[in-house]
């Protein structure tokens, strides 16, 4: 900003100087002395007397004595005046003065009036035309807290200074926030389901006591409540209750869009709750809606072996958890078939069918083509995670027999 009016001034003193040098420079007087005025005079006179004796109004013997008087007068007549002071150069101070004040306030006020002053505003060019850095952000927040404090109503900033703090990772003045804001909207469940997401992250990411009792009242209110769902489905998977954790997570796919990305992600966590209740011995019931498989589901089948890469066998952790699944070339990303078996059981054949599906809706005898893949879970999650062992077969059709998958990579 300072670069910006420096320049401007500088031009300002520019156009100044184009008006204000000629305007000021010394000029010698234009008006005639009195010795050129009467020397003039003279020159016309003797062209008179010239003119007489030529049109005999004067006779030519008297041209001399004419010329003879009007040379003794033109002694007196041409002496300069001794005592005359020489006439100084006028110079217009005033329309200077004038000048000097009127360009720069017309020129200023002019931008000031069409022009945008906002624009070489430093911070405001920061923050449009650059990302804002982390301390920026932190001192709009601050400043946010100052004025919601003020405002102990303001059901709107409350709301914004609880997210704010929240998305900062600042969770106690995050559930502060919220907390007071629960008191400003009491029925509103997406506020009692926020209060319980940033309360559990807390108390160290975890829902149990008072965040479990904000999510029942939630759901009490809207049983359909998105992030109530979630949150009471991530609680009982942590508990153990798989049966509790499915029907929550299950409501939450029923009410989000066929092929959406959010329904293929629940379906995937549907998969891991059916998946973790199996590991543990607690076996869910196939789903309601699930259709008996067609007489040809067992010919879509996919058959063939997993082994691993010479170069990372030695690598095997025997106590990790191997994954064997077929996805879709072509569709959601949540895998159609699930094969669980401990690492120790490689080389391994396996056989990857419908009755495998993480979701009703997705199943292997659907699909025109899919990849098999392999993972080794040193976690045994079935996300995968950093350090996992991958290998993947090419693109094949339901119904193939003896397909090869090696593990081959490593998940950065």
């Amino acid at each position: 900003m300072v670069v910006f009016w420096s320049l401007a001034a500088l031009m300002v003193l520019a156009a100044l100087a184009f008006v204000l040098v000629p305007l000021l420079r010394a000029r010698p007087s234009a008006a005639p002395t009195v010795v050129e005025a009467n020397l003039e005079v003279l020159r016309g006179q003797r062209r008179e007397i010239e003119a007489d004796v030529a049109n005999g109004i004067l006779p030519a013997d008297a041209k001399d004595e004419a010329l003879a008087e009007l040379v003794d007068r033109a002694q007196g007549d041409l002496a300069p005046p001794a005592e005359t002071p020489p006439v100084a150069a006028r110079r217009p101070w005033i329309a200077a003065a004038v000048a000097s004040v009127a360009v720069p306030a017309i020129a200023f006020g002019l931008y000031l009036a069409v022009g945008t002053p906002g624009a070489a505003d430093s911070a405001r060019v920061g923050h449009e035309g650059a990302p804002m850095s982390p301390q920026q952000i932190v001192a709009m927040v601050e400043n946010l807290s100052k004025k919601v404090h003020e405002r102990p109503d303001d059901v709107q900033g409350w709301a914004l200074l609880a997210r704010s703090m929240a998305a900062l990772g600042h969770f106690p003045q995050a559930s502060e926030a919220y907390e007071h804001l629960m008191k400003l909207t009491p029925d509103d469940p997406q506020v009692l389901a926020d209060y319980a997401d940033t309360l559990g992250m807390a108390q160290g990411r975890s829902l149990a006591g008072r965040p479990m009792e904000l999510v029942a009242k939630a759901l009490a209110m809207d049983p359909h409540q998105p992030k109530a769902l979630a949150l009471a489905g991530t609680a009982a998977l942590d508990t153990g209750d798989f049966r509790q954790a499915l029907g929550y997570w299950e409501t939450l796919a029923g009410d989000l869009p066929a092929g959406s990305e959010d329904r293929t992600r629940v379906e995937a966590i549907i998969g891991e709750v059916r998946e973790r209740a199996t590991a543990a011995g607690k076996p869910l019931p196939a789903a309601a809606t699930a259709a008996a498989p067609a007489p040809s589901a067992a010919g879509a089948s996919v058959t063939g072996s997993v082994s691993v890469a010479p170069a990372l066998a030695g690598g095997v952790d025997r106590a990790a958890t191997l994954f064997v699944f077929a996805r879709a070339e072509n569709g959601p990303r949540i895998p159609l078939a699930v094969v669980k078996a401990p690492a120790a059981a490689l080389p391994m054949e396996f056989t990857l069918d419908d009755s495998q599906a993480m979701a009703p809706n997705l199943k292997l005898s659907g699909a025109k083509a899919v990849r098999i893949e392999a993972r080794i879970s040193r976690s045994g999650n079935a996300m995968p995670q950093s350090g996992d062992l991958v290998g993947t077969s090419g693109v094949v059709k339901p119904g193939t027999r003896g397909v090869r998958v090696v593990v081959d990579k490593v998940v950065p």
